[in-house]
């Protein structure tokens, strides 16, 4: 069978993961959308990632394009983008895109797939989440943290030839060592996701925390644990099929499974100056929670205190 053409379109902490496991196995296949010293950087030295997972490895594409137009329409697209840069890049991706084109976004929230099938109509968009401890070094290189990198990736599409390329896709990760996992209920598995995220991202970032910081302090895991449970009972509201025990299953893998040294991909943002994914995580929480009449109270303070940090304020 020929490889198909895949595009990593966004190649920070999630995106170089991709990039390096399927570079290794696919080659000139992978092209990669990046742009400015970043992209200099894949071009003279390479897609650099350091895993205690997935090991050493450097992987130097073909192609390191702005946009999409440069490369033509590619087989398989993953979108590993911050949430609020979805729509910017959507727009250069536009020019690789075919009817014939899979789009798996790789992000944080729970929108992000229907968001790319409304702005990609013709194309077939999967959906999936990542666990990782990733970041991104001033060199451009990735640091993989702890015992695990996997992806869930599924299917919301009725229709069994979209469910089948998008498996195909599944494979493809398969084939190249990457971890990945194959759900039936990907609603379900990105709603876990966002349930953590919107409570390890929000603390880890409003105290400049690591995992093991959270495991010393009372306080912090008690806000941990509210977070969590604040955020699931607004997913069982939803109607999404969650376990009973969601939260209790998230603050136990923060306090037995993280590395002591992990953080979050939030928490490094703020510490740079950067835009913090906040509105994704617990920003949408709360206006859920606002439609369904649920009190959210320790999300909404957590949320006051980071915009107001991400303010500078």
């Amino acid at each position: 069978m020929t490889t198909p053409k895949i595009c990593v379109a966004g190649v920070g902490g999630v995106g170089c993961n991709l990039a390096a496991v399927l570079g290794r196995a696919y080659g000139e296949n992978v092209s990669l959308i990046a742009r400015g010293k970043r992209a200099e950087s894949f071009c003279t030295d390479g897609v650099r990632l350091h895993s205690d997972f997935y090991g050493e490895i450097t992987f130097f594409p073909r192609y390191v394009a702005e946009d999409g137009a440069s490369l033509g329409a590619q087989d398989v697209i993953f979108v590993c983008v911050k949430n609020y840069s979805l729509d910017g890049m959507a727009e250069k991706l536009a020019g690789a895109v075919g009817p014939d084109t899979v789009i798996v976004p790789v992000m944080n929230g729970t929108d992000a797939g229907d968001r790319l099938r409304a702005l990609f109509p013709d194309a077939t968009v999967g959906d999936s989440l990542i666990y990782t401890l990733s970041g991104a070094g001033e060199d451009f290189s990735v640091t993989q943290k702890g015992p695990y990198t996997h992806l869930f990736i599924g299917s919301r599409y009725a229709d069994a030839e979209k469910t089948r390329r998008i498996y195909a896709v599944y494979e493809l990760l398969k084939g190249a060592g990457f971890d990945a996992r194959w759900s039936e209920d990907i609603e379900s598995e990105i709603w876990q996701k966002y349930i953590l995220n919107c409570a390890y991202n929000t603390v880890t970032a409003l105290h400049h925390a690591y995992s093991g910081d959270i495991r010393r302090d009372d306080g912090m895991r008690e806000e941990l644990h509210a977070l969590l449970w604040e955020a699931a009972r607004v997913g069982f509201a939803e109607g999404v099929n969650l376990p009973e025990d969601i939260a209790e299953q998230k603050y136990h893998f923060v306090l037995e499974k993280q590395p002591p040294e992990g953080t979050s991909s939030m928490r490094r943002d703020l510490d740079a100056g950067r835009p913090l994914e906040t509105d994704a995580f617990t920003g949408s929480l709360i206006r859920r929670a606002e439609r369904l009449g649920i009190d959210v109270p320790v999300s909404r303070r957590c949320h006051a205190a980071l915009e107001k940090a991400a303010a500078g304020a």
